[in-house]
C-alpha cells in the first residue's frame, strides 16, 4: 500500500470512528426533524460589477419576512454571488453561490449555504423548481444544526423552505 493510500485509509477509519459514518454513505439511523418556513416576496438589491449587463461576480442581496410552521416569525437575509462563466454552448442558466440566514427571533437562527441555478440574468428562482442547499449551523434552539433545505419559489412570488435537520 502506498503512503497516500495508507493515509486515506487511516483518515476514513478515523472519520467512521468519530462520526459513526462511512464516507460517502448517509447514516440510515439518523433521525430527521422537518421544519417548514414560509417567506414573503423578498426585497432585492443588485450589485452589478460589470459596465453593462449581469455576469460573473455580480451580487444580489435580499431580505424578506418569514414565518415558521411553529408560529415563529422573523427575517431572512442573504446574498447570492454569480459564479458562472460564459461557455461556447450559450448556456441559458447562471450558477450562483448563496449565503442565507433565517433569523427566527429570540437568538434562534439557521444558516444555509450552497449553489443554485437561475435562468440567465433573472433575479429570482424559476417558479416551482426546487433548489437544495446545505444547512451548516445555527444558533439558539438550532445550535449545531445540520441537514438540508429545499427552497421553492411559488408562482405568487412567495417562497417555501422545507428543512430536513438531522438529530
Amino acid at each position: 500500500m502506498t503512503r497516500t493510500g495508507y493515509i486515506s485509509l487511516v483518515a476514513s477509519v478515523g472519520l467512521a470512528f468519530v462520526t459513526g459514518l462511512v464516507p460517502g454513505e448517509r447514516h440510515a439511523e439518523a433521525a430527521t426533524q422537518t421544519l417548514v418556513i414560509k417567506q414573503q416576496s423578498p426585497v432585492l438589491e443588485s450589485v452589478d460589477l460589470r459596465d453593462a449587463g449581469h455576469g460573473h461576480g455580480d451580487m444580489l442581496a435580499f431580505e424578506a419576512a418569514i414565518t415558521a410552521d411553529d408560529g415563529a416569525v422573523g427575517t431572512l437575509r442573504g446574498i447570492l454571488i454569480t459564479v458562472d462563466l460564459p461557455d461556447a454552448a450559450g448556456d441559458a442558466f447562471e450558477d450562483r453561490i448563496g449565503q442565507i440566514v433565517f433569523d427566527l427571533g429570540d437568538g434562534n437562527s439557521i444558516v444555509v449555504v450552497g449553489a443554485s441555478v437561475y435562468a440567465e440574468a433573472t433575479t429570482e428562482m424559476t417558479a416551482d423548481q426546487p433548489q437544495v442547499r446545505v444547512v451548516v449551523g445555527g444558533t439558539g434552539k438550532y445550535l449545531g444544526a445540520r441537514g438540508q433545505v429545499s427552497t421553492t419559489r411559488n408562482s405568487d412570488g412567495t417562497y417555501e423552505h422545507r428543512f430536513e435537520l438531522l438529530d
